[in-house]
């Protein structure tokens, strides 16, 4: 082969792993965020939520794996939304006002991108377990109970 054939097949070569370069950078843009209402009495520590799972009555027969999964996560946050825990890091849960109130209850409005989602399993009251990241705080609203 001549030299000009080699550098041909050189050329072509490095077009098309810039090509495939960009196209896993689209890929990999996980920007689709989901929004989640979340009730504003939080953050609740994660191994709080681990040891209500492995002892309340209204959790038997819980997910081994899905409890094992959430074990492994470390340190993290939790905010309770209807049918769902969803737990962040610190920095994340930090975003959300954590407002206690009597009379009223407040939901808090996020968008995040979702790492993964597990089930807690054929429970009393099931729960889907939502690790987030990239939480963006949207705003709340208050709701007065009547007759309190």
């Amino acid at each position: 082969m001549n030299d000009k054939s080699i550098i041909a097949i050189v050329i072509v070569l490095l077009a098309i792993l810039a090509l495939v370069l960009v196209y896993s950078f689209s890929e990999t843009d996980d920007s689709t965020k989901t929004s989640i209402t979340v009730s504003s009495e939080g953050p609740i520590p994660l191994y709080g939520i681990i040891e209500d799972i492995k002892t309340a009555d209204y959790y038997e027969g819980y997910d081994n794996e899905t409890v094992a999964w959430m074990e492994s996560l470390g340190n993290k946050q939790v905010f309770v939304a209807d049918g769902a825990f969803v737990v962040m890091d610190k920095g994340d849960a930090m975003k959300i006002p954590s407002q206690y109130v009597c009379d009223a209850y407040i939901d808090e409005f996020i968008e995040c991108k979702v790492l993964e989602n597990h089930s807690l399993g054929d429970v009393e009251f099931s729960r889907d377990v939502l690790l987030v990241r990239d939480v963006d705080y949207i705003g709340q609203e208050v709701h007065d109970l009547q007759g309190s």
